[in-house]
């Protein structure tokens, strides 16, 4: 829109025209119908702004060419006690004609009639008695009007709320008797306040149909589209409309505002143009002492403010506080909110331009006064925020606590402002030993609200900065800084950088000797076990004694579970088992606080037994480290424990919840920019929901993301990359090429061995390589082979349960069917057995043919008998589908019993207006959307009922939604 301002506000006519044609279309109606009939009236009414004073011109311009006499008045606040000075403009508004002196006269000999009788000079109220001089006056004026109307009068009366009382009660004469000519009255004023005691008229003559009223709604998104020349799916229009409410003006103002900043960079988006401020600070001229300090308290205060609270930052008393409160809501420049106790300036926009028009040095002491008195009321941190962010912290402690706590409090739903809070709090900040603490709680919250915010890799260069300045001693502060870095850099992909660090701090010796250097080597190991390097047990074994010795329940158990991640990677199913069991011990004797600071102990333990298969324990602990990430604002560390859980999720049928736990790891990896953790959660939601609703495209989509995930690995890449990759090829299985997927397999996971995948997952690898050779119809009993070496030890039944069905796979020559429907009806039982209903479900459709060719039909409809109902439970079309395939295929020459059909539940597209929303507004968007209400929710978040209300204000902005009836709709098509 390469357009200044000033052609779209006065010379852009088409636009305006466009956006309020149905309106002006009512005007000219109403114009075309006074010459059939007698006088008409029409009220016209709109927010400041909202385009009237552009409509009365456009219906002018059209009376004029059609042949109308037009006389047009527009009030003003300076002439508003002056007396009939509205009508007086009206009548001399003439242009030039012949007869023009004449009437000019008869108006002047009128108006100076009007004047001596005026209810301003005589304090008289109207009475309309026949023969009393006020009475034959009102006559005058009729005839006077009736007079011009001879070829139609079009009378036009702009901003009546300034109209002075004389001017009124003309207008009141004339609404009340209309005029027995073509004659169109229009008055344009404010939706608030009325004109009083007209309204009253007013609203008597729309009853009665000799008015019409017009109301200027504000502008829909399609007619902003059009006002300013942008998309109408473009997020930039839809933050201007919400912006401005839908009011003309303040849209093509921001419009202007976005669009400079956006060519020169200069100023705000959101900063209003000058034209505009001057345009409003108009309205303040004529406001005395008293009510321009209120209106500037009231702007430092922020969007809403209380009486007691702005007497207090302006410094008024009570009686003068509520004389200006009284006229400037007389003003429309202060509206009540809701249930009264609160006030409000009409529109953001112009407490912006009184706060930004207010002396700097009054201002900044009204702000530390305002941001006191309302920190000690209780005022919402939602609230303080907006004022916190307009000023520094002072010299003493008490502020920049302040800053810190309300950063905190918002986190969850204004990460941006957050951040702005930290780094104000991170500036004040004195340096010194003393200030270690604080500087790396500050650092470490920084780091989670640019987390939650989407904008942490961009600024990893500032926290590595912070991290620069937090001293060596004391060596709690500095540890504990180092090891949140390093586990930050991790999660972000920079594992070199990570260890760099790690390795790099003083203390980082094989024996450590303080409990800081003991937890730091704890993170040094799981940091490069994450980065795909050989752990130390060495290290982590001195670690554990220290830990133990001192009586470190925390960092006990996160050696305890790193030492677990090493046994899974290398050591035989019995040491694996015994380092799980001891780690897993150790967590569950723990409590939430002690573990609080290191949800990624809990993950390392979860990840370590769903290697090994114990499902239901590893549910347990991923639920807890994800909940403990959330509740933490570790944002960085919740993609990968999401993405761990989900495939938990799908190993027990729960495909819906396993695909909604796979795209919420995908949408918190695609705002942090974590390229290997989006393509994993990608494919794996594709593989889920492919799963879910079996279809052509949806297949094709989860093959290629699976074998895309599959080409990025290589040869140094870590336990968890190499087990997460196999974990998608399992729930792939269907839809990937049993071609390539050999050769990739091959690749990927370090030869016909499978080297580089933990020794617990290969069987499962195995298993994956026979079933793809007799899918490809080269059945390779090699892989089997390799599954029962790798299954070879009898405490590990899950490992067994591959092995039998990876031996059933290539058993396909005549006279084998009766083994491979052994071999798979056992697998399927300990499958069964490790609450793997997928792997069961898969097993027992493919024992079936084997079952039904070996003579065993009962069996094999059992078998199939059995999957339909995992399928059902699970809601997987793709099972499903295969169920009933084999069931035609085997049963095709036997009548089967009629079956109810299966409607299994459509996984959701997700929606992707719920990105806008932060985490904490995600979760009060979901309990709204359930149907709980505010305290409710207020209760199960632990928040005020105040701010749940305001999670919903923005909720419902961002998800362009106005009632919770339509949020309970929008979540439950959302999912």
């Amino acid at each position: 829109m390469n357009v200044v301002m000033s052609s779209l506000v006065y010379g852009n006519q088409k636009q305006h025209t466009d956006v309020r044609a149905e309106e002006l279309q009512q005007l000219i109606s109403a114009m075309e119908t006074v010459r059939e009939s007698k006088g008409l009236m029409v009220q016209l009414t709109g927010e400041p702004g909202s385009g009237k004073t552009r409509l009365l011109t456009l219906l002018a311009k059209e009376a004029r060419t059609r042949g109308y006499t037009v006389l047009r008045a527009s009030c003003t606040e300076s002439t508003q006690n002056k007396p009939i000075q509205g009508f007086a403009q009206l009548l001399t508004s003439e242009s030039r004609s012949p007869e023009s002196g004449t009437r000019l006269r008869e108006s002047a000999t009128l108006l100076r009639s009007l004047v001596d009788c005026s209810t301003v000079n005589t304090g008289r109220s109207p009475a309309y008695i026949p023969g009393d001089p006020r009475c034959q006056l009102m006559h005058r004026v009729r005839s006077l009007l009736e007079g011009w109307a001879q070829q139609g009068l079009v009378l036009i009366v702009d901003d009546l709320h300034w109209a002075d009382p004389d001017t009124l009660e003309v207008l009141e004469h004339l609404v009340s008797w209309p005029l027995n000519s073509p004659v169109l009255l229009v008055v344009a004023h404010r939706t608030r306040p009325a004109p009083h005691p007209l309204h009253v008229t007013l609203a008597h003559a729309v009853e009665i149909g000799t008015a019409q009223r017009i109301e200027l709604a504000p502008l829909s998104v399609g007619q902003s589209s059009e006002l300013v020349d942008m998309p109408a799916d473009s997020p930039v229009l839809h933050h201007l409309h919400r912006a401005s409410h839908g009011n003309p003006l303040y849209l093509l103002a921001l419009a202007e505002a976005h669009h400079r900043h956006a060519a020169t960079g200069c100023g705000t988006p959101d900063e209003p143009p000058g034209w505009l401020s001057s345009r409003l600070l108009s309205e303040m001229t004529l406001l005395t002492d008293g009510e321009s300090a209120a209106a500037a308290a009231a702007a430092v205060m922020g969007d809403t403010f209380t009486m007691e609270d702005m007497e207090e930052v302006a410094e008024l008393d009570t009686d003068s506080t509520c004389r200006a409160i009284d006229s400037l809501c007389q003003r429309d420049v202060f509206r009540p909110t809701g249930n009264g106790t609160h006030l409000r300036f009409r529109h953001p926009l112009l407490r912006r331009v009184i706060h930004a028009d207010t002396d700097p040095c009054w201002r900044t002491a009204a702000q530390r006064k305002a941001v006191s008195l309302m920190a000690r009321s209780g005022t919402p941190a939602a609230e303080l925020a907006p004022l916190l962010e307009q000023m520094l912290p002072g010299p003493g402690d008490q502020e920049r606590v302040l800053f810190a706590r309300v950063a905190r409090e918002i986190l969850s739903d204004d990460p941006v402002s957050a951040t702005r809070l930290l780094r104000l709090a991170l500036r004040a900040l004195p340096e010194g030993d003393q200030h270690a603490m604080e500087r790396t709680e500050l650092m470490k919250t920084l780091a989670r609200a640019l987390g939650t915010s989407g904008d942490l890799r961009e600024n990893i260069g500032q926290l590595q900065e912070i991290l620069g300045r937090i001293p060596s001693e004391p060596r709690a502060p500095r540890a504990r800084a180092v090891a949140f870095y390093g586990l930050l850099e991790c999660a972000l992909g920079r594992h070199a950088q990570a260890l760099s660090t790690l390795a790099g701090e003083p203390g980082s010796t094989p024996a450590p000797e303080t409990p800081e250097a003991a937890a730091l080597a704890v993170t040094q190991q799981l940091v490069a076990f994450l980065s795909g390097m050989p752990t130390d047990d060495q290290r982590l074994g001195a670690s554990l004694r220290f830990a133990r010795c001192h009586g470190d329940r925390a960092t006990e158990t996160g050696a305890l579970a790193a030492l677990a991640l090493s046994r899974v990677v290398s050591a035989g199913p019995e040491l694996v088992a015994a380092a799980v069991d001891e780690c897993a011990a150790a967590v569950d004797a723990l409590t939430g606080q002690t573990l609080g600071a290191h949800p990624e102990y809990l993950a390392a333990l979860g990840w370590a037994e769903s290697v090994t298969g114990r499902w239901p324990a590893a549910e347990r602990h991923l639920v807890r480290a994800v909940a403990m990430a959330t509740a933490s604002h570790d944002t960085h560390l919740l993609a990968p424990f999401l993405i761990k859980l989900s495939y938990v999720q799908y190993q027990f049928g729960r495909l819906l919840e396993a695909q909604r736990t796979a795209a919420e790891a995908q949408r918190i990896a695609a705002r942090l920019r974590l390229d290997f953790p989006l393509h994993i959660a990608t494919a794996l939601e594709a593989a889920y929901s492919a799963s879910i609703v079996q279809d052509g495209p949806g297949t094709r989509r989860a093959a290629a993301l699976t074998e895309s995930v599959l080409s990025q690995l290589g040869p140094r890449d870590s336990a968890w990359r190499t087990s997460s990759a196999l974990w998608l090829a399992d729930a792939a299985r269907e839809f990937i090429d049993p071609g390539r997927w050999t050769t990739m397999a091959s690749a990927v996971f370090g030869g016909p061995g499978l080297a580089r995948l933990p020794t617990s997952l290969r069987p499962l690898g195995f298993e994956l390589l026979a079933e793809a050779s007799a899918r490809a119809g080269r059945p390779d009993p090699e892989w089997a082979d390799r599954a029962e070496a790798a299954a070879s030890d009898p405490g590990a039944p899950l490992l067994r349960a591959h092995a039998l069905a990876a031996r059933a796979h290539v058993l396909t020559r005549s006279g084998t069917a009766s083994a491979a429907a052994d071999r798979y009806q056992e697998a399927a039982r300990l499958f069964a057995s490790a609450g793997m209903a997928r792997h069961q479900a898969h097993t027992l459709i493919l024992a079936a043919p084997r079952l039904i060719t070996a003579g065993r039909r009962p069996e094999g409809g059992s078998a199939l008998d059995r999957a339909k109902e995992i399928a059902q439970a699970s809601g997987s079309r793709s099972l499903l589908a295969r169920v009933d395939k084999e069931r035609r295929r085997l049963f095709a020459q036997r009548r089967e019993p009629p079956r109810e059909p299966f409607t299994p539940v459509a996984a959701p597209a997700p929606d992707t207006r719920l990105t806008a929303l932060t985490d904490r507004e995600h979760e009060v968007a979901s309990l709204a959307g359930a149907g709980k209400r505010t305290r409710e929710i207020a209760e199960l978040l632990r928040l005020s009922p105040r701010t749940v209300d305001v999670h919903l204000t923005r909720i419902y902005r961002k998800l362009d939604l106005h009632s919770r009836a339509a949020l309970a709709r929008f979540m439950a098509q959302a999912g």
